[in-house]
C-alpha cells in the first residue's frame, strides 16, 4: 500500500531562489549511469553555475556561491543496497580537495555552529567501505537541523530504501533550497544553510515520480509535491528527459501509516535480506516522518 499527500503552495512561498531558463546537460562518462537517461538536473541562474564531481556511487553540483552542494545524484539498485546493509557504517569528514579553496566548506565551519553535517546522499545507500567514505566528502553535506537530520529525514531515506527493495531501482536526486532574501551562513567560509531539503524519486518500473521537501527546521514539516511543482518554484528541472505526465503526477509513496494493511507491506518487505521495516530505529524515524507530514498538512490547513 502507498499513501498519497496533499500539497499546497503555501509551503513554498518565500523559501527558495527563483531564476529564468535553465539549460540541459548530458553528465561525463564517469557518472552518466547515475542520472536517468544520463541527463543532469537542469538548474536554472547562479546556481547552475557550479562543479559537477563524480564519485563511485553518486555525483553532485557543488556551488562556490554556497559553498556547498547543490544537488546529489544516486541510481539506487536492490542488489547494491542489500551489499550496503552488511557494510560498517563508518566514516570521516573531509573537505573535498577537488573544489577550489575558497569556494568550499571546511570542517570548522560546522565546529559549535549548531547544525548537523547533513548528507544529501546518505552513506547507508553505498556498499563498500570505499563507497560510503565518499559519503563523507563535505561536497555531499550540509548544514541541516539536527531534529531534521535524525528524525524526519532518516524517515524518508528508509522510505526511499523500502522502495528500492520493492521495486529493484529507482533514481534519486537530493538537494536543497534557498531563502530569497535573509540567507543565513556559518563558519568563517559562508557556508550557506538552507531553508529546505527536497528528495525527488523516479520510479522506472512505477512510470512515476514524487518529491518529499522539507523545511530545515527543529519542528520540521515535510510534504510530498510533483516535480513539476518544485521546478515551477525552484527552477531545478530534476529529470529532464521525462514526459510532462509524469512530472505532474504525484507518485503514491509506501506506506508509513499504522493501519494493518500497511503493517502486512512492511512485514512482506522485511522478508528480504539487507531491510527490515520493523526494526526499531527504522520505526522510530517513520513515527519521525509521519509527525512531519501531519504538521504540514495541519499548517497548509490553517493557510
Amino acid at each position: 500500500m502507498r499513501v498519497m499527500m496533499r500539497t499546497g503552495g503555501i509551503f513554498l512561498s518565500g523559501v527558495v531562489f527563483l531564476w529564468g531558463m535553465s539549460t540541459q546537460a548530458f553528465a561525463t562518462e564517469g557518472c552518466r549511469a547515475l542520472f536517468y537517461k544520463g541527463l543532469v538536473p537542469a538548474v536554472s541562474g547562479a546556481l547552475s553555475h557550479g562543479q559537477l564531481l563524480c564519485n563511485k556511487a553518486y555525483a553532485t553540483l557543488n556551488s562556490p556561491m554556497t559553498r556547498g552542494p547543490v544537488w546529489s545524484a544516486e541510481w539506487l539498485v536492490e542488489e547494491n543496497l542489500e551489499q550496503a546493509s552488511r557494510t560498517k557504517r563508518e566514516g570521516s569528514f573531509y573537505p573535498d580537495t577537488r573544489v577550489p579553496y575558497g569556494q568550499r566548506g571546511e570542517l570548522s565551519d560546522w565546529e559549535k555552529s549548531g547544525w548537523d553535517r547533513g548528507h544529501l546522499a546518505p552513506s547507508g545507500d553505498f556498499a563498500g567501505i570505499a563507497a560510503q567514505q565518499e559519503s563523507f566528502a563535505l561536497s555531499n553535506i550540509v548544514p541541516q537541523a539536527s531534529a531534521l537530520n535524525r528524525g524526519a529525514w532518516a524517515g524518508i531515506e528508509s522510505v526511499v530504501r523500502g522502495l528500492t527493495y520493492q521495486d529493484g531501482e529507482l533514481y534519486v536526486v537530493t538537494g536543497v533550497l534557498f531563502p530569497q532574501t535573509g540567507q543565513k551562513r556559518t563558519g568563517r567560509d559562508g557556508v550557506m544553510v538552507p531553508s529546505a531539503l527536497w528528495k525527488a524519486v523516479f520510479d522506472p518500473v512505477a512510470d512515476g515520480a514524487a518529491v518529499y521537501l522539507c523545511l530545515n527546521s527543529n519542528t520540521p514539516q515535510c510534504r510530498l509535491i510533483s516535480l513539476s511543482q518544485l521546478q515551477q518554484r525552484a527552477g531545478i528541472d530534476v529529470f529532464p528527459s521525462l514526459p510532462e505526465s509524469v512530472k505532474t503526477h504525484i507518485m503514491a509513496m509506501p506506506a508509513t501509516g499504522t493501519n494493518a494493511y500497511a503493517r502486512r507491506v512492511r512485514n512482506k518487505q522485511s522478508e528480504k535480506p539487507g531491510f527490515n521495516w520493523n526494526s526499531r530505529e527504522t520505526r522510530w524515524v517513520l513515527r519521525q516522518l509521519r509527525r512531519a507530514l501531519k504538521q504540514s498538512l495541519q499548517s497548509y490547513g490553517r493557510g
